[in-house]
């Protein structure tokens, strides 16, 4: 059993979700109680010590962020709940955070128990809402990523990313430094969300982040020679869009 509090500002959000954690994990998760503004939620963080919270992102006073900055939960697990599909997603994702769109779905939040009360290290936790911070603050010049390893965790500078390389359902991250990360995620995945930043997926096997490219050769599809003298094929459907795009960054 796990003890949770919510955070929201909305009471009709406050009720659903009481609703779906009764109905669905009432043997799992023992709510503690609800709060409506930040400065609540802090008193109530700190007097009930809950492990897990649902955190809504936008709320009356400040920003769920602004509370996540204030309590620094070492030892807790925050799920943020948000109505707004492209708010902060992107940084959830490269930070690891659970999240839930709203309206919530059962499944999804059942899954987000589970998580919860199986989550792996407080200090890795700690870790990762640290990084979601960083990747938050606009005046950060360089994003970082959260590696699910089979050790655990890597943090990664995105910008010492080189590349990464489908093998089956993993991933290979290849960094500046030479090291490499096996990750246990599609580069699909990857691709959606590095390409943003610079990277772009030359062949069905390779994404490449484009600011370590030492040339191009030319061929039916070409290959890419990196600044650690690796070269990737480039395949010919994706030459085209390829070139255009280093034509224009």
């Amino acid at each position: 059993m796990i003890d949770a509090i919510i955070v929201d500002d909305e009471e009709h959000c406050v009720e659903r979700l009481e609703r779906l954690l009764t109905t669905h994990c009432s043997g799992k998760v023992r709510l503690l109680g609800s709060y409506s503004s930040a400065a609540a939620a802090e008193a109530g963080f700190k007097a009930l010590k809950p492990r897990l919270i649902f955190l809504d992102i936008q709320l009356r006073d400040k920003t769920g962020f602004d509370l996540l900055r204030t309590i620094n939960p070492e030892n807790c697990s925050v799920v943020f709940t948000t109505g707004f599909g492209e708010y902060a997603i992107t940084a959830f994702r490269f930070s690891a955070v659970d999240y839930l769109l709203k309206p919530i779905d059962k499944d999804e939040l059942i899954a987000s128990v589970e998580k919860a009360i199986n989550s792996a290290s407080a200090r890795e936790a700690s870790r990762k809402y640290e990084i979601l911070l960083h990747n938050l603050d606009e005046s950060r010049n360089s994003k970082k990523i959260c590696l699910p390893s089979s050790n655990g965790f890597e943090f990664v500078d995105i910008d010492k990313v080189m590349r990464c390389q489908s093998n089956g359902n993993y991933t290979i991250f290849f960094l500046s430094t030479g090291e490499k990360i096996m990750v246990a995620r599609t580069l699909k995945e990857f691709d959606g969300l590095l390409s943003p930043y610079g990277f772009f997926r030359v062949h069905h096997s390779h994404l490449v982040n484009l600011a370590y490219i030492k040339r191009y050769n030319k061929g039916n599809g070409g290959y890419v020679v990196l600044l650690d003298n690796s070269e990737i094929e480039v395949s010919s459907r994706r030459k085209e869009a390829f070139l255009a795009r280093v034509i224009a960054k």
